[in-house]
Order: C-alpha cells, then structure tokens, then sequence
C-alpha cells in the first residue's frame, strides 16, 4: 500500500515553490507514495492541471477571496485524510495545519520545506512559523542562505536539500525555439533576453528595466522578453513605458509554456533583491543558456561568476548593463557561458531530490495497523459484495428510465424518454457514456456522464458532466453510487478525458466532496425582480423551478434565429490562458437551445441578442437570461 503524504501550500500560481513541486510530482515514485495536495489561494490554481496530470490530487480549501473557512477544512482534511506524512511549504498555511494537528488524536507527523529566507516572511508569519514548527519531524531549506536564517528549535534539525528540475525534458523544449520566436515577433538575427519571474519586489523589475534603459541609450541591440504576473504588473508596465521601452521589451503576462520562452531566447536574465534557488536558473542551465543574474541567495551558492555565469551585486542596474553588454556582444564568451550550463545542469535533476524526501516519509510514517476483514453479517454487507458494474447497452434503457422514474418521481409524462434521448443521444459532443450496477438480473443503480467541450489557452479539453444517477431504493446504503462515479471517472481517466465535472446541489455536494471532488467555486447569479410585489412573490418562492418552461411569445426561436443571424453567433476567447469556456460552435447552440422540450427564445435590444427561458417557481415566473448571442457584455447586460 502507497504511503498516503499531504503536501500543504498556499497556493499554486506559477512561482518558483510551486513548480518545483510539480517538477517533483513528475518523478516520484506514485506506487510508493500518494500525494495530495492542498492548497488555499482559489485564484492560483495555474499549475492543478499539471500537478493532476502527475498524480497529485488537487484540493482547494477556500471558494472565494475572503472565505475565512479554509483552516477548518483544512482541520476536517487532516481528520479524515488518513495520512501517513504532512509535508508543508508555506509558512502560514504550514503553520496552521500544525495547530490544526493538534486537536486531533494520532495526528501524523509533520515534515517541512522552507523555500525562502525567514526575514522574508511578514512578522506575524514568521513568529507564527517559528513557535510551531517545533511540531515537525525534518526541516528541509532549498539553499544554504535560507538554512542559515531558520531560527527556534527547528534550526538544529534543518539540512539543505537542493530540488530540481526534470533536465531531460527541459532540455527538450529547445524544438520549440522557431516556433516561440516567430509567435513573439523575435527575428532570425536579433539577439533575446529572457527572464522569468513574478511581477513582486523580490524579482526587482526597476533594476531590470532599468539596466535595458542604458543598454538602449548605448546602442547594443537586444530584445527583452519577461515572462510572469503578479500584483506589480501594472506598476512594471508604466515603468516600461515611461523609460521608452515599449518596442524592446514584451511583457508576455503567464505563460504555460514559460520553459519553452526561455529555450527560444539566447540569454537568461534575472534582476532579483534576494532568492532561494528558483526554477528558472535550473531550467536555463538545462537548455544551455548564458546567464546573467544578481548575486544572492541560492544562486550566488550555486553559481560561480565568470565560470558559469555573468554574477552582479543586486540593485546595481550598471552593473547589470555591463554583464549583459558584454554578453550580446561577446559571442565566444556567450559559446563558452552556453557550454558551461549545459555541463552544470545535471547537478540540478529533481530525481536526487525525489529519493530523499521519499526515504524521510518511509522513515517517518507510523506502522499502519492490518484492516480488520470487512464484516459481513448484516444483509446489506452482503448484498454489497455482490453487485458488477459494467457498462449500459441499449437493452437496458428502459429499465433505466424507469428506474430514473422512480427515482426522480418523473411519472408517466412521455416528455421525460425524450428529454433523455435529446441529452445523451443528440449531443454534438458525442452520445453519453452510462454504467448500471446489476445483481443478476436486477439493475440497481446507474450513473450517466454528459459528454462536453471546453477551450483552455487554445486548447479544446474533452469534458464529461457527472448528471443522471439512481440508486434502487432496496439497494441505499451499499455504496452503489460511490462505487457507480468512481468506476466511471477512473473510465473517463483511461479515456483521456481531462476533466469531470459537475454541478451538484446542496444534498449532494458532501457526498462528492468526500470522494474526493474539488470544490472550485460557484456560478455567478445576478437578479432582478419587476416589482415590490414581484420581490415578495420570489422571496416566497423557496421551491425548485418546474421543469418545462413556461410558454413565451416574445423573441424568436433559437433555430429561425440562427438560420437569419448564424454568422454573428459570438463566441469570444480571452486573453487569460486559465480561462475555462465551453466549445461553443452553431451546432452546439442549436443543440442546447434549440429543443422545443426547453422552449428557449432569442430576444434582441439594440445591438445585443440573449438567450432566454422562462419557468414557473412557485408563484413567481423566472424569466432567465441563459447566454449572451450578439453585443458587448454591457449591452447584453
């Protein structure tokens, strides 16, 4: 059995910290150790993806930006997770999950990584950090500067432990070179600096800007491309402007493929007040890049000036403009610089820091005591041990419906049987994948994913939606629906399927959540109410909508909508890459809306066209605008 490990961190946006956690994921041993991760930013979750296609199971424990909740999720996570090994990476997070620990019987123990100096930290953090870390088994520092400042008892245990980078496949993204140079307008001939780093203090973009400002003033031809996000992006932009560098420096925001930026540029650039040991060196040093960088931190004990690397005090921008001039124009010596990362870059593979953090959780973690055979005494223990699930044939879809009938109180409306068929037989998406669970010839439950499409960063991402389920009222409490969606997500796994998705209500939610769905948040609901009377009549309305709609006579039906206005159908991208939106195409539209069942109408208002239904709730009628079709948000609006 896998030790079970929960990797705490406050986030997952694409810092240095975060990706060496990914870089780790990727090489563990994943049949010796079963990671989650949990994580309490919501709004940096740009690196779920990869962590989940690596094998760490992804947790939010905050909805919104001010959900003050995620300390008792995180206290209910570390109850009930059954975890070998809590390894915590940021200090605040880190430091309520051991006070956390505390409240609890036969809390495992606690091993930490801190990947920044001490005085770094706010005082309050790290006062924080500091009391209680002395609940930890093992402190790691990722740099010998960020051991020297771990002060309290933890400062007697703590050990540098260098992580690393997959140098391999780093070394890979040079093929993608001609590809990022034409995209970001670099020519064949012009020399390009890259960096990649946050837009935060720390990373010293004024010392960056600053020192290109002299680079232009005497004459030394270079682009400048920087890769990141963060709070001073706007700050670092005007800076831009103001010293006249608009045409020489791109500011690209996040990138997925930042790895591959720096492959495609010729000098790796980084301005920094302090560091540990950040990713983007190793990453440089793996695709054989010069580098040019202050002299601090981890990487001042990693590299040595004028051997391997161009190093500068911090907060110098001449100094900084000398470095770089002397390697835009110094060919042989960026050759050697080049030559001298790819011999370093061995030294940097995240595989030797993968065996030692191992090796601590298998040192650390209790004896897990032998379950005890599952008993088998009552009837519905029975019963449960018996049931197979395999997937639904068409034979089958009568006692389906019925069985959803009963379970739904459908009755005998016909409407329901082509409802049913309209969803999962229709869908341009692709007919919907369904399992029963059946005891001979008994059907006991069942469970339907809705096939669907999103775009991500250009990217079309095959989807299904968790949504039809029954459980034979004979057959609850025998796990039949947790057996049946587990079944069929690991299916969908195996499928290639990016991701499952659904969007339960209030009964629901806890039982997802337990198996260990995530939780990322609501959708956005605006209403507007006629009048004072209307206003009583929905607050009066707590009952479920109907159904069907209810008759419309304003607008026009979807399809004669389409056939007049197809070609203006909107279905904008966005410039943030994390953005999640439906495939939407003409077909899909006519698909989703266009069912007479549904009676969706398109109504229009000067330039702007939306999607509306209405139905019966309680006494009130729900007039519901579904989806934008023609006109800017604020028209639609």
């Amino acid at each position: 059995m896998p030790l079970r490990v929960l990797w705490v961190v406050k986030g997952l946006g694409p810092g240095g910290a975060e990706r060496l956690l990914v870089e780790l994921a990727k090489v563990l041993d994943h049949d010796a150790v079963e990671v989650t991760c949990a994580y309490v930013l919501p709004w940096k979750d740009h690196l779920t993806g990869e962590l989940e296609a690596a094998g760490v199971r992804c947790v939010c424990l905050s909805t919104t930006r001010t959900d003050w909740r995620w300390p008792v999720r995180l206290r209910s996570l570390l109850r009930t997770g059954d975890f070998d090994v809590v390894h915590v990476h940021s200090p605040l997070p880190g430091s309520v999950a051991r006070l956390a620990a505390r409240t609890i019987r036969h809390a495992p123990p606690f091993v930490a990584t801190e990947h920044n100096a001490w005085p770094t930290f706010a005082t309050p953090t790290r006062w924080l950090n500091r009391l209680t870390s002395s609940a930890d088994a093992a402190t790691f520092a990722v740099s010998d500067e960020v051991r020297a400042s771990v002060r309290g008892r933890a400062a007697q245990r703590v050990r540098t432990l260098q992580h690393g980078i997959d140098v391999a496949a780093t070394a890979a993204k040079a093929s993608e070179r001609d590809r990022i140079r034409v995209e970001l307008g670099i020519l064949p001939h012009e020399l390009a600096l890259v960096t990649v780093a946050n837009f935060r203090p720390q990373k010293d973009y004024p010392n960056l800007l600053a020192a290109a400002a002299l680079l232009r003033d005497r004459g030394v031809p270079f682009r400048l491309v920087a890769v990141g996000q963060g709070p001073l992006a706007e700050e670092v932009a005007a800076r831009r402007d103001e010293l006249g560098l608009h045409d020489l420096v791109t500011l690209t925001g996040f990138r997925p493929d930042a790895t591959a930026v720096i492959g495609a540029c010729d000098v790796f650039v980084l301005a920094s007040a302090w560091e540990g040991l950040p990713v983007a060196i190793m990453e440089a040093l793996a695709l054989g890049k010069p580098i040019v960088a202050t002299k601090v931190g981890g990487v001042a004990e990693a590299l040595h000036d004028g051997a391997d690397a161009l190093l500068v005090p911090p907060g110098d921008p001449v100094a900084l403009a000398d470095a770089l001039q002397r390697v835009l124009t110094d060919e042989p010596l960026r050759t050697r610089l080049s030559t001298a990362s790819t011999t370093r870059a061995p030294e940097f593979d995240v595989r030797a820091c993968a065996e030692v953090q191992l090796a601590t959780y298998r040192e650390l973690a209790p004896p897990r005591a032998t379950a005890p055979p599952a008993a088998a005494s009552s009837p519905k223990a029975r019963r449960a041990t018996t049931f197979e699930i395999r997937e639904a044939a068409p034979a089958d879809r009568p006692e389906m419906l019925a069985l959803l009938s009963r379970s739904l109180g459908w009755g005998d409306d016909e409407r329901y049987a082509q409802f049913y068929a309209w969803k999962h037989d229709e869908n341009p998406f692709g007919v919907s994948p369904a399992w029963v669970a059946v005891d001979g010839d008994r059907l006991l439950g069942l469970r339907v994913f809705l096939r669907w499409e999103f775009v991500r960063g250009g990217q079309v991402l095959r989807a299904v939606r968790a949504v039809d389920t029954a459980t034979d009222p004979a057959a609850q409490g025998q796990g039949v629906f947790r057996a049946l969606t587990l079944h069929a997500v690991e299916a969908m796994r195996a499928e290639g399927v990016a991701m499952v998705f659904n969007t339960p209500n209030t009964q629901s939610r806890p039982g997802y959540l337990k198996m260990g769905w995530r939780d990322v948040g609501r959708y956005p609901v605006a209403v507007r109410v006629a009048s004072a009377g209307a206003a009583m009549r929905v607050a009066r309305a707590k009952v479920p909508a109907e159904k069907w709609s209810a008759p419309l006579t304003i607008g026009a039906p979807l399809h004669d909508w389409l056939d007049a206005h197809g070609s203006t159908v909107r279905n904008e991208g966005t410039d943030d890459v994390r953005a999640i939106r439906t495939n939407t195409s003409e077909a899909f539209l006519r698909w989703r809306y266009g069912s007479p069942l549904l009676g969706y109408r398109v109504v229009e208002h000067g330039g702007a066209a939306a999607i509306v239904r209405a139905r019966q709730r309680g006494a009130a009628l729900e007039l519901a605008a579904v989806a934008p079709l023609r006109g800017t948000p604020a028209e639609v609006d």
